[in-house]
């Protein structure tokens, strides 16, 4: 190894120089790595939350479209918890297809309903008409705080006999 011309120094000291100015460095590297670590980790907490599951839940499953792009998944289910593997790791039936995901991949699976046809609701001074509904369970923080709108049960003999089965499923939630 050439050591550059008119250092001043020995060989010995230039190389004793440049392994302490490189611990430096690696020290420096490291210390700032980790308060960006730090402020990335911060910045992923405010919105993550912890997804729990039990066997049973229903859940929708993300899969990846044909393309490249995270942006063209979509949630495909419902499919069923089967076992729980690890902390963040499940086994969910999906049409008899059995497949071990990670909770990041799932969510939890709320019933839609498409339409409900209701006479004209009072509110105070507020006429609403319920266009569509979804069922959300008490546990579910993703909504907030929802007010509850207490309304007189409808007449069932004005409904199909469809529709009565379908309201009578929906009432034992």
């Amino acid at each position: 190894m050439e050591l550059p011309l008119n250092l001043g120094k020995t060989a010995c000291e230039y190389l004793q120089d440049l392994k302490r100015n490189l611990e430096m460095a690696q020290h420096y590297a490291k210390e700032h790595d980790e308060k960006a670590q730090g402020r990335y980790v911060a910045r992923y907490n405010l919105r993550a939350r912890e997804k729990s599951f039990q066997i049973g839940d229903k859940v929708l499953i993300l899969t990846p479209d044909s393309t490249s792009s995270k942006f063209f998944s979509r949630w495909v289910g419902p499919a069923v918890i089967k076992d729980k593997v690890s902390a963040h790791s499940y086994l969910v039936d999906m049409d008899g297809a059995v497949k071990h995901l990670h909770a990041d991949k799932l969510r939890k699976y709320h019933i839609n309903v498409e339409e409900i046809s209701c006479d004209t609701i009072s509110a105070g001074q507020i006429n609403t008409k319920v266009n569509h509904c979804a069922i959300i369970h008490e546990e579910d923080q993703d909504f907030g705080d929802i007010g509850i709108l207490n309304t007189p049960n409808p007449d069932r003999t004005e409904l199909l006999p469809s529709q009565r089965n379908d309201m009578e499923s929906f009432s034992s939630f």
